[in-house]
């Protein structure tokens, strides 16, 4: 199978499972811990090649199971094993690990047989021990009473070569007695890629580089459960992004669907795991934190309808429960979320909608905005079908009535003729800019009326430019080319008006965008978001929900596909 690499200044190598990565920042190479606690000062090493003269240039090679630094005067190889736990191997030079924290209050290296070394990385909340398997490994951490004032860890070779270990740990560090072959490790490694892309969604042959780095991603961005993560959890990225939020872990499950149901199962219930008393979810999550202080929009139930599709994942959903926690979910909204009481649900920051600091909000906040209330719509309808399935045929019917209601309440307060507006909760002023996210009732379909589906379109065709749908339009005085969510095209938005296109009948418009976005990302690689003009990629440019959308517009894509595009199948 074709293998691939990439650029560590943009994407970082790891691999499924682990809490490490290692990325070059500022030209710079750097071990870095994931953990959720470790997010303010990640970075644990930084790498350089070393030899007699001194440090030595290097070049990287990074595929999904090999690291491979390059230098004149020999190489250093670089995989994880399973868990956290890196092996490093070295050829005609040495490799120096160095960390220097400010402040760096109870940083601590130390040795308990003289042999091998345990370091406190303090202010990176995690524990690592280091410990040569062949060469040696010489160590400058001078002590200053409570603390090491530096680390520098060196493994240097005897007879040209050396082997080592550097590992991550909660309590006891133990001996590696009998370690793994380092070939082994890889070899094993790119299995464990290979068959991940092996069984991804197909896509047109020629997407085939984005394809290979879409799955590296999510493969490499799915990490072990433990602490808050329950279940298996795929992070957005292991760059800085590295977390789960609560609408963009949805993305992540609808691209598992068909590869591994259980596996998109989990993603979408992690953050029911936690759901509280009053029916909240959290708005992200890490191993070790979870907060409550923002939300993400509730388009959970239509993800699960997506999800239900697939036989494999019906079978193992648990209904009652699921109806329950949607049931808890869907009254939040509507009971936390309507200061002035006039029924229709009010987003208290940016953040809470997933939009952050789009236009919408820009005169303050409370806001109530169509997304906000369509969204709450289809969930309804989601609560009716699942009450259905579980027999109860009385809250299957309130639920209809309920969903009847707010859609005829959306139209009455959000519709002005031509689109859906937003409005300030209370005053009800209509906010300045032209935000493409007043067009998410697309997706309510034939709810409603032609006439309003069309004129919809119609309007949303505006903020489609040559690489997909800008979230403020280009001709807005608010638009800013990387202005986050004012201007940029994202993948999620992407997807939930392609998916209202559809839901309206509008195949071709919803097949040009997907094909638009899809030429893109496989140009400028699985970023946060993009210049809506350029396509150029911005912020975190190795980003899971970006990766699935990919993957989910590429499949529809092939399955349904444009004449203009090259379709042979990837399998």
């Amino acid at each position: 199978m074709e293998t691939f690499s990439f650029d560590l200044s943009v994407v970082p190598f790891s691999r499924i499972g682990s809490y490490l990565s290692f990325s070059e920042i500022d030209g710079d190479l750097y071990l870095r811990n994931l953990s959720g606690s470790a997010l303010s000062h990640p970075e644990l090493f930084k790498l350089e090649l070393v030899a007699e003269e001194g440090i030595l240039p290097f070049t990287t090679v990074a595929t999904p199971s090999l690291l491979t630094l390059d230098s004149e005067q020999g190489v250093v190889e670089i995989c994880i094993d399973d868990g956290d736990r890196v092996r490093v191997r070295g050829n005609g030079v040495g490799l120096r690990l160095s960390r220097y924290v400010e402040d760096n209050e109870f940083e601590l290296a130390m040795s308990p047989d003289g042999d091998r070394w345990e370091v406190i990385a303090y202010q990176s909340v995690v524990k690592v021990g280091v410990q040569a398997l062949s060469g040696r490994l010489d160590v400058d951490a001078p002590w200053l009473g409570s603390k090491s004032e530096h680390i520098v860890m060196t493994f240097l070779p005897e007879n040209n070569m050396f082997e080592g270990c550097i590992e991550t740990f909660q309590s006891v560090w133990k001996r590696q007695e009998n370690p793994r072959n380092f070939d082994d490790i890889v070899t094993s490694n790119q299995k464990s890629y290979d068959d991940w892309l092996s069984t991804a969604l197909s896509i047109p042959e020629q997407w085939s580089h984005g394809r290979m780095l879409a799955c590296y991603i999510n493969w490499s961005c799915t990490i072990e459960a433990r602490g808050y993560h329950q279940r298996q959890a795929m992070l957005m990225s292991k760059n800085w992004m590295n977390k789960v939020w609560s609408w963009d872990h949805c993305f992540n499950a609808l691209a598992l669907i068909e590869q591994d149901p259980p596996l998109a199962w989990d993603q979408f219930i992690l953050f029911f795991d936690h759901q509280d008393a009053d029916g909240a979810i959290p708005d992200h999550l890490t191993d070790t934190t979870k907060s409550f202080r923002f939300y993400k929009p509730p388009i959970h139930g239509w993800t699960l309808k997506k999800l239900a599709q697939n036989s494999d994942i019906a079978d193992m959903i648990p209904w009652d429960a699921v109806y329950d926690a949607l049931v808890k979910w869907t009254y939040w909204w509507l009971t936390y979320r309507d200061d002035d009481n006039d029924g229709i649900p009010q987003y208290n920051h940016g953040n809470e909608s997933g939009w952050d600091n789009g236009t919408a909000f820009s005169g303050g906040v409370p806001i109530e905005c169509p997304d906000l209330t369509a969204y709450l719509i289809i969930q309804m309808d989601v609560l009716a079908d699942i009450a259905g399935r579980l027999g109860r045929m009385d809250e299957r019917q309130n639920w209809t009535k309920h969903a009847n209601k707010l859609t005829n309440q959306l139209i009455e307060h959000f519709w002005n003729g031509e689109q859906f507006v937003a409005k300030h909760s209370g005053t009800h002023n209509i906010p300045e800019g032209d935000s493409s996210l007043v067009f998410m009732p697309l997706l309510l379909g034939e709810r409603l009326s032609i006439e309003m589906q069309e004129k919809l379109i119609a309007g949303l065709r505006r903020f489609i430019t040559p690489h997909g749908i800008a979230t403020e339009n280009p001709d807005s005085p608010y638009y800013e080319s990387d202005g986050y969510w004012r201007g940029p095209i994202w993948a999620p938005s992407t997807y939930l008006l392609v998916d209202g296109l559809l839901a309206c009948g509008e195949d071709e418009l919803a097949h040009e965008v997907a094909f638009k976005f899809c030429e893109m990302a496989n140009t400028n690689g699985m970023a946060e978001n993009y210049d809506a003009l350029t396509g150029v990629g911005l912020r975190d440019r190795a980003y899971t929900w970006t990766s699935s959308v990919f993957l989910l517009l590429g499949h529809m894509l092939y399955q349904t596909p444009l004449p203009v595009a090259d379709n042979e199948p990837i399998e």
